[in-house]
């Protein structure tokens, strides 16, 4: 059966309106999309904003804490120089006294002998002939003896040429001193000066020990 013009003007009609309704069902959609998006990016800016507050905080906190910090090592600090301080004057104060047991009679004892700009040494005792070098520490460890050894001892005679012709040896003095530490001292030829239960010095090498001379 032939159709006619009117049954394709309500075919084309039908098919337009399916084709409006289609159009506006994803129109729909599409405003529902974009709805769920600006909801989405209201939430993801919440989240930034609050993300910021918090590193706001943290920055805060961090420098309240660096600070803290800064404050702790220079009370820290200030503690070590005064417990050098007092290591050094202990030793200072002891060298005639604790090497006078050993019969040696050192005449002069000099603290932080010292060439401005050049190099500086603890403690300097002199008996005749023989110069005592003393390094002191609060705590000693092995490097800082290996520290001694390899570059401030050997120093020594050209910082101060008038020691140049004496017999020169080595000491070490610390408050704090693990055995191990001390014996590596001893082994490397140097005297090992510590507290003793008094509060005074005491020397603690072994009885057979002999200083090396450098």
């Amino acid at each position: 059966m032939k159709e006619s013009r009117m049954d394709r003007i309500e075919k084309g009609m039908e098919e337009f309106f399916r084709g409006m309704a289609e159009l506006r069902e994803s129109q729909r959609k599409t405003d529902e999309q974009i709805l769920e998006l600006k909801e989405s990016q209201k939430k993801t800016d919440e989240q930034i904003l609050e993300l910021k507050e918090s590193q706001k905080k943290t920055d805060e906190q961090l420098k309240k804490t660096v600070k803290k910090l800064d404050d702790i090592g220079a009370k820290l600090g200030e503690m070590g120089i005064v417990q050098g301080k007092i290591a050094e004057d202990l030793f200072y104060r002891n060298v005639k006294h604790v090497f006078g047991q050993k019969n040696i009679a050192f005449s002069d004892v000099r603290r932080n002998l010292k060439k401005r700009g050049v190099a500086e040494y603890d403690i300097v005792a002199v008996e005749k002939d023989t110069v005592l070098v003393v390094s002191v520490k609060n705590k000693l460890e092995r490097y800082m003896i290996d520290s001694f050894l390899d570059e401030k001892l050997p120093n020594f005679r050209l910082v101060f040429p008038q020691y140049r012709d004496f017999r020169l040896i080595g000491g070490v003095g610390a408050l704090v001193m693990d055995d191990g530490v001390g014996r590596y001292a001893e082994k490397k030829g140097l005297y090992v000066m510590t507290q003793n239960g008094e509060g005074g010095a005491m020397l603690a090498n072994r009885k057979n020990f002999t200083a090396k001379e450098f």
